[in-house]
This record gives C-alpha cells, sequence and structure tokens, in this order.
C-alpha cells in the first residue's frame, strides 16, 4: 500500500476498446447493483466511464487503506455521490471524487479528516443541438457578471476561445459543488471565480484561481486545474488542507495499472459482457 496523500488519476476510456477477457475481468470486480447499473447504458462509452470510476474508487481505497480489495463496500448518499462504508483500517479519513466527460474518467485523492475534495472534467467542444450563441444566452445566469466578462471579454477573439474559457469556469463550479455536496442546485451566480493565468497547459497544474462567495473571498478554497491533453481540462477543488504545495500531477493509468491488485467479486458473466458488446460506441 503507498499510502500517499494526494492521488490524481486520469483514463482515457475514449481511446479503450476492451477485449472480451478485459471486460469480463473488469466487470466482475466492481458490486452487483453497480454491475447492474453500468449494464443499463445505452452506449457502450457510458458504460465504460462509469466502470473505470468504480474501479479507480476500488484501486484508491485498496492502496491507501487497510482494507483488502474484497471487503471496500461504497454506498451512494441521497445526491448520489460515491462514499467508502464503514471502518478503513485505522487510516485517516480517505476522501475521493470522480468525473467523467468526453474521453476520460478522473479521480481526485486526499487523506484527512477535515479535507474535502471535489473533482471535474470538460472536454472543451460544443456538441450541442443549438448554436453556441443561444447556448450562451441559456448559460449566462449561471455565471457571475465578473466571470461573463472573462468569458465573452475582448481579449477573447475565437468562439473556440470563448468556449475554452466557458469549459473552464463551469468545471471549477462543478468541482467545488460536488466537494460541497451541494450539487448544482445552488445559485452559481453567487459562486465567482477569478482567473489569475489565462491559459492552461498539459502537465502544467495551476492554482492561482480564487474563489469568490456573495463577494468575499473563501480563502479556505484552493484549486488546481491543469489540461489532461488539448481537448480536456480538469479542476479540482480542495479545502481543509493547509497548502497545495504538495502539488501531484495526474497520471494517465493503463488497464493493466487499474486493475494491479484487484480481486474479482463476482463470478465472470458471458450474458453481461455480450450484451455490452452489443451496444454502440456512442451517440
Amino acid at each position: 500500500m503507498n499510502g500517499r496523500e494526494s492521488i490524481r488519476w486520469a483514463f482515457n476510456y475514449g481511446l479503450w476498446y476492451p477485449t472480451e477477457p478485459q471486460f469480463q475481468l473488469a466487470a466482475s470486480c466492481v458490486q452487483a447493483e453497480e454491475k447492474t447499473r453500468i449494464g443499463r447504458f445505452v452506449f457502450k462509452k457510458d458504460a465504460k466511464a462509469s466502470l473505470i470510476g468504480r474501479l479507480m474508487m476500488r484501486k484508491y481505497v485498496s492502496e491507501n487503506s487497510g482494507l483488502a480489495y474484497a471487503d471496500i463496500r461504497f454506498g451512494r448518499d441521497d445526491r448520489g455521490k460515491p462514499y467508502l462504508i464503514g471502518d478503513h483500517g485505522g487510516k485517516p479519513t480517505l476522501n475521493f471524487n470522480v468525473s467523467h466527460q468526453g474521453n476520460y474518467t478522473v479521480l481526485a485523492g486526499e487523506n484527512g479528516n477535515t479535507v474535502k475534495v471535489g473533482i471535474d472534467v470538460m472536454k472543451l467542444e460544443y456538441s450541442g443541438g443549438k448554436t453556441l450563441s443561444e447556448f450562451f444566452r441559456i448559460m449566462a445566469r449561471h455565471f457571475s457578471s465578473h466571470e461573463w466578462e472573462i468569458i465573452q471579454g475582448n481579449h477573447v477573439t475565437s468562439d473556440e476561445q470563448r468556449l475554452s474559457m466557458f469549459r473552464r469556469h463551469w468545471c471549477l463550479k462543478e468541482s467545488y459543488v460536488k466537494a460541497t455536496g451541494t450539487g448544482i442546485t445552488v445559485d452559481l451566480q453567487k459562486i465567482s471565480f477569478r482567473i489569475r493565468t489565462d491559459n492552461l497547459e498539459v502537465g502544467e497544474v495551476v492554482t492561482d484561481t480564487e474563489l469568490y462567495l456573495n463577494g468575499t473571498r473563501l480563502e479556505d478554497w484552493k484549486f488546481e486545474e491543469t489540461l489532461l491533453d488539448e481537448s480536456h481540462c480538469v479542476a479540482v477543488a480542495l479545502s481543509g488542507k493547509d497548502s497545495v504545495s504538495d502539488l501531484v500531477s495526474f497520471k494517465c493509468l493503463d488497464f493493466n495499472e487499474l486493475m494491479s491488485g484487484s480481486t474479482p467479486l463476482l463470478s465472470v458473466d458471458p450474458a453481461y459482457s455480450q450484451n455490452f458488446f452489443k451496444k454502440d460506441e456512442k451517440r
């Protein structure tokens, strides 16, 4: 068990085309109710994203607690957020959060009894049915006037830049509300981010973004931002941690790394596997 304090993992499920043995192994290493839920997805891509997230959680807990892989049990709170059930070997509380969107599933994990952590990943593209202008018109109400000025400001000269800045702000908001457990039912216009570093780069972690709630800066919240690749941004929200000086870059796991140390919980299910391979990859 490595017991590292901070974990940042990513898995590119958009490029993962599992063999039948790989999928059968992966599906046998999650809880029965989660396997059932994953099986209900219409498209392969959504099933893969969710399955990878559950496997990441099991890997994180197994490597950072005294629990055997097969003894780990997860529940969901009333907002659907996963949590670890029961004792975990006397270790400090394990805090973790997962997200998936675009081609990636990501996980952020932190040890500490007072720590809150949330993560969100966004693909820097727009594929909705409305025009981008109409989409922005509808979404503007979720942003403060300062944020919208940055998203639509004169310094932003193309739709691509506007969309990237929009996605970055949305990613930050999602990471915060996931960390607090409030979800996007809160008034997002009152949550305002001040970005100090204009551009994100692949592999470089930015931590100077500030959060204001109703005009007051929340100094106990820190944010880590980076690009996983040129098309995906990710934000991690942290509270209750003294500093983010021990920054950890995202590690992109492959399938063998993801499954290292895993133990099947369920029997191999050929019918379940066959159903998965009959699905279309994505809509």
